[in-house]
């Protein structure tokens, strides 16, 4: 693992006596010490043991070239150059060893994280991985829902503030909490490099940086000085711990997408039309930065293929979640469940669901579309109107990857009319006639007429559906009429027969 200065004069902090570092921290290009033998060429990108009294040339100025020098800086050299002096006492064949067990130190850490990477492990892994590296508490937060993933520290070496944001088992926070670090506006501070902060709540000084994926940020890594000193050291090393997260959570977005404790039971008590506090409503809103006033609709969505687990499901959500923003989710039932805020994304439902209709379609994902609404709280009846519009779209036309409530909506009002009573008791006389002579002749004399209901009696609009001929279209339904009589002609006719083949058409 390549270093820098900033890193290794605080690991060796205890011999140095001055230090001389223009390069930034976020540059690490030190790949091994070595002494300075004047005979061979410097490289920028050794770090170079200048014993005392040593001579050497002056070196080129704007190489980056970097030293330590034991007792006292040549100053023809100190001024262009990045350097350490370290105590006189302090011999070149200790400081060498010394050296070469921090490049080892590091090395091994960045093994271990590369490891970790690869055989995808989970996010505290990489956290007590690197707590003795950074020898403070660290933690992971959600950056959407301000989710505490993970916080490690070691009480055993140094106990950390009762008030220290932690996490359960699950990586859930605590709600008073996770409202109150939303409050402070802390976590929504952007961080696109280690950035040095004061923690007002906790009176502890911070460092963070958050993890971006696709322009998405998606969390944040927090480094709490709760024993050693923050310095630049810990901001450049935390930016390789920061990638390596990266790396691994960009091929397993299950791993950050989780969302809080406190969302997911608020939101399942109201799909299940349980008692919530308007206070829970509202905090929730507060939460996703959405007002009770916006506009929403819900999503139900499965999988085509039953063989699943929560695992795919949690992916797919995270998918779902990073490619549409402004929503909130639930896994309930092995349903997706997803609330949009349309006010602030200002899109309409069809834009939302053409950016999601290659996602449903190339992960096998079928969903119902809710209607819009404006009341957070009755959230159950539009998680009803998906789950209905996902159910009754299936079963009338499986070849499509979404449906919207009302356009199933008199089909499930018909299902419901006659699923206790036998379907036949409620037709019409003349409907009955013709399902008899169907019956006979099958000529999907029913398939025509329920189509021709539902394109409002256009002859073009009902051939085109039916892929029919117009000419063979209007020949039939001239027989239709002559069965029927006179019942296309009245409007309450035409109501019930629409509600009756609904439910006949598929029995038939």
């Amino acid at each position: 693992m390549d270093l820098n200065l900033h890193i290794i004069a605080s690991d060796i902090r205890d011999l140095c006596t001055q230090t001389h570092i223009l390069t930034s921290y976020e540059e690490r290009t030190l790949r091994y010490p070595s002494f300075y033998q004047e005979d061979k060429p410097l490289d920028p990108t050794v770090l170079y043991i200048i014993p005392s009294g040593q001579e050497i040339s002056p070196p080129p100025s704007g190489q980056g070239l970097s030293f330590i020098f034991i007792g006292e800086a040549l100053k023809r050299t100190a001024d262009t150059c990045d350097h350490l002096v370290v105590r006189p006492d302090v011999t070149a064949v200790d400081l060498l060893d010394r050296l070469h067990e921090i490049y080892s130190r590091y090395q091994q850490w960045e093994n271990s994280l590369q490891l970790a990477v690869i055989r995808c492990t989970s996010l505290k892994k990489i956290g007590y991985i690197s707590l003795d590296i950074f020898d403070n508490a660290i933690q992971f937060y959600n950056q959407k829902t301000l989710n505490c993933v993970f916080a490690v520290a070691d009480p055993t070496r140094h106990p950390l503030p009762e008030a220290l944001p932690s996490a359960d088992q699950n990586g859930y926070m605590d709600e008073e909490l996770l409202l109150h670090l939303k409050i402070e506006h802390l976590l929504t501070t952007v961080a696109l490099k280690p950035m040095f902060v004061e923690r007002n709540a906790l009176e502890l000084p911070a460092l963070m940086q958050d993890i971006v994926i696709n322009d998405s940020h998606v969390g944040r890594i927090i480094i709490l000085q709760v024993h050693k000193p923050l310095d630049q050291r810990d901001a450049a090393l935390l930016m390789v711990l920061t990638e390596h997260i990266r790396l691994m959570l960009l091929h397993n977005p299950s791993l950050y997408d989780v969302h809080s404790q406190y969302m997911d039971s608020t939101l399942s008590k109201l799909i299940r039309r349980e008692p919530v506090d308007d206070a829970a409503v509202y905090s929730v809103l507060q939460l996703m930065d959405w007002m009770p006033e916006h506009a929403f609709f819900c999503m139900a969505a499965r999988l085509s293929d039953r063989d699943h687990n929560t695992n795919s499901l949690h992916m797919l959500a995270a998918l779902i979640s990073n490619a549409t923003k402004n929503n909130c989710f639930l896994i309930h039932d092995n349903t997706l469940i997803f609330v949009f805020d349309l006010t602030v994304s200002d899109l309409t439902r069809d834009a939302y669901f053409k950016k999601l209709l290659p996602l449903l379609r190339d992960n096998l994902l079928k969903a119902g579309i809710s209607t819009s609404f404006h009341d957070f709280r009755k959230l159950y009846l539009y998680y009803r109107q998906a789950v209905i519009a996902l159910d009754t779209g299936i079963r009338s036309d499986p070849s499509l990857w979404y449906f919207r409530f009302e356009d199933h909506a008199l089909e499930y009002l018909a299902s419901r009319i006659y699923e206790e009573e036998d379907p036949l008791m409620l037709c019409p006389e003349p409907l009955i006639r013709l399902i008899r002579y169907e019956q006979k002749k099958d000529h999907q004399y029913l398939k025509i007429l329920k189509t021709y209901l539902a394109c409002n009696s256009n002859i073009s609009e009902t051939a085109k559906q039916l892929y029919m001929h117009r000419n063979t279209l209007l020949y039939r339904l001239d027989r239709i009429r002559e069965i029927l009589g006179d019942t296309l002609d009245r409007y309450d006719t035409r109501l019930l027969l629409m509600l009756a083949l609904y439910i006949i058409e598929p029995h038939e």
